[in-house]
């Protein structure tokens, strides 16, 4: 059973995380190293779960595609540890982890394992065919990603598709469809360049095609560079900033993430940062915009809010439950959300209310304007439905600018 994993930074050992026998799990730092200080406070004020929730969150949520990437990686359990000391090479934002006696590989011997097209198309048919089914023992891939989709990282260097590992850095992610939803695939692309067009920051996204087979493929925010090899960037989601596990993704509400943002930001530009992107998932329908939807980048120079990512206008698939992932001032709806709520959640959160109408205001203007270019590469009857839902959303806002 592992009992320690070594964090590395950039290239430097950090600190480690460390398993006490009732399961207890603690961040110790070295000293003089950087801290991580929303969710693992060098002072010790974090949650008591805060470590092991910062762990949970780099894995996928269901237990039954751990216990797969446990078997594919050779862990000796599907325990949160034992998988990571396997797969956490390459894992979301800057660290590394890796076990006892295991050391940082050498930068200037990279284990390079391509990807041909035939390689990234059996995994994504194998996703598809089974959605837990993220991993392989047929590939030397060794990475881990949050969330329940099925998906799998790339490394692209020098225009080639590699495997991912701890010496060579992921900067794509590749998400195949589930057949339940059809156009996926094409809709999160035009969404994210929906959200660039309309002045919210969001990463490059297109529909990757290898062989037979279609998947949403998209740049990673928290990687930087390619000289060749990218650089990871100390990255964390608000459900790992506020210490919380992945199953309470859902119970985050906007005013909480805006009062942990202003703790680390007076200026509160953190916080009106985080609301432009939240009108943005709002007007757009995107329902399922958790905590886990939301990051930080922490970087020597500061903190900042990521780019936009896992935008997806669910209003499109009525299946889907519209119940908004944070509701705005009790409204529960993309449809229902009018001036008077974002009004009202600005000053709830201790914002300038005018300034959070003003900037919901200006991005449904901004998504108005662009929402007709925006599903060129969408099917033609789903592009017609999810104009309309877009622009009803914006119209009780557009309206209150004239």
């Amino acid at each position: 059973m592992t009992r320690i994993l070594h964090a590395w930074l950039e290239g430097s050992h950090v600190g480690r995380f460390e398993r006490a026998d009732d399961g207890v799990v603690t961040f110790v730092y070295d000293d003089g190293a950087p801290e991580t200080p929303i969710s693992l406070p060098r002072d010790g004020s974090a949650t008591r779960k805060a470590a092991s929730n910062f762990l949970e969150n780099l894995l996928p949520d269901h237990a039954q595609t751990r216990a797969r990437m446990a078997k594919a990686y050779s862990a000796t359990s599907p325990a949160t540890f034992d998988v990571l000391a396997r797969a956490g090479g390459d894992v979301a934002g800057g660290l590394v982890l890796l076990p006892d006696g295991q050391p940082f590989p050498d930068r200037d011997a990279p284990l390079l394992d391509p990807a041909s097209d035939e390689d990234i198309a059996t995994r994504i048919a194998a996703i598809k065919r089974d959605p837990d089914d993220w991993v392989s023992t047929s590939t030397p891939a060794r990475f881990s990603l949050a969330g329940t989709q099925g998906k799998f990282a790339l490394a692209e260097i020098d225009g080639q598709w590699y495997w991912s590992n701890a010496s060579v850095p992921s900067t794509h992610i590749v998400k195949p469809a589930r057949s339940d939803f059809p156009g996926l695939e094409a809709i999160e692309a035009a969404a994210l360049g929906l959200a660039n067009a309309a002045g919210v920051d969001a990463p490059q996204a297109s529909v990757l095609v290898a062989i037979d087979q279609t998947a949403f493929l998209v740049e990673r925010f928290d990687r930087a560079g390619r000289d060749p090899f990218a650089q990871r960037v100390h990255a964390e989601d608000i459900a790992q900033s506020l210490g919380r596990g992945p199953e309470k993704k859902y119970g985050v509400t906007a005013i909480q993430v805006v009062k942990l943002l202003r703790s680390v930001d007076a200026t509160d530009e953190l916080g009106y940062a985080f609301i432009r992107q939240l009108s943005f998932n709002t007007i757009t329908g995107n329902a399922d915009a958790h905590a886990k939807n939301y990051s930080v980048l922490l970087r020597p120079e500061g903190i900042t809010l990521s780019p936009l990512y896992d935008s997806v206008p669910v209003l499109i698939y009525p299946e889907y439950d519209q119940k908004l992932a944070m509701r705005i001032s009790g409204a529960e709806r993309a449809s229902q959300v009018a001036p008077e709520h974002w009004l009202k959640l600005g000053s709830k959160a201790g914002l300038h209310p005018d300034r959070v109408l003003g900037i919901a205001s200006d991005v449904a203007v901004d998504v108005a304007e662009h929402v007709d270019a925006a599903w060129a590469g969408v099917d033609a009857s789903q592009a017609e439905q999810l104009r309309e839902g877009i622009l009803r959303n914006t119209e009780k806002l557009t309206s209150s600018r004239k």
